[in-house]
């Protein structure tokens, strides 16, 4: 098994992969980082935002290091992940499944994530004029409600959002409907999301991950 390190934030998008890696039960080493005036820098002092953009060239969450190899951006490493148990098939049991996931993985990163929360978080980055940010905004939470209307519409009669069982795309909207509570989003809407979440979260690898990151679980 390769030596394993996690770069992650307390409930930040690295919380899918912090799940998935507890999930797996190899040994890995966590390395806790936080937003400073400075940038991102290691909750321990340890790591100085110039350190660690050494590790992860924008100095963002998450970042794995494998035997000394880093790889960044969460579908890249969720993927490396599952393939340190390949029996459970978290990329899908199928060609068409394995799709799908991608799918689901590309959609997640890149309209749920990118897109709508950072447009409703960083509006700076979709305008110099800082008179367009409460359209921006705006906008950017009508697209976040949106993007959970389609994960709950996918998940009627269904427990997963592809095949019979858990995947990577399961795992990786996990984050994001904590999120929404931080963010004054009413989640009753969306009782299927809800209901993906609380089941993973009944896991005991993500109550491990979910404590260590003073996240409260969903149930609660």
């Amino acid at each position: 098994m390769p030596e394993i390190t996690l770069y992650f934030a307390n409930g930040a998008c690295s919380l899918a992969s912090h799940i998935l890696l507890e999930e797996i039960g190899v040994p890995y080493k966590a390395v806790r980082m936080q937003l400073t005036p400075r940038g991102v820098e290691s909750a321990d002092g340890t790591i100085s935002h110039e350190a660690y953009r050494k590790i992860h060239h924008a100095g963002q969450v998450p970042a794995l290091a494998v035997d000394g190899e880093i790889i960044t951006e969460n579908v890249a490493i969720l993927s490396f992940i599952a393939t340190l148990k390949p029996e459970k098939k978290w990329d899908g049991k199928t060609a068409t499944e394995r799709a799908k996931v991608l799918q689901w993985l590309s959609w997640t990163s890149g309209t749920l994530h990118g897109r709508a929360y950072g447009m409703a978080l960083r509006p700076n980055r979709v305008s110099v004029n800082p008179d367009d940010n409460p359209k921006i905004i705006e906008k950017g939470r009508e697209l976040v409600k949106e993007s959970y209307a389609r994960i709950d519409e996918e998940l009627v009669g269904k427990d997963f959002l592809v095949g019979g069982s858990d995947t990577l795309a399961d795992f990786y909207i996990v984050p994001f409907w904590h999120w929404a509570g931080r963010n004054g989003i009413d989640m009753f809407p969306y009782p299927n999301y809800t209901r993906l979440v609380k089941r993973i979260e009944a896991k005991e690898s993500a109550a491990r991950a979910l404590k260590d990151e003073s996240v409260t679980p969903a149930e609660q």
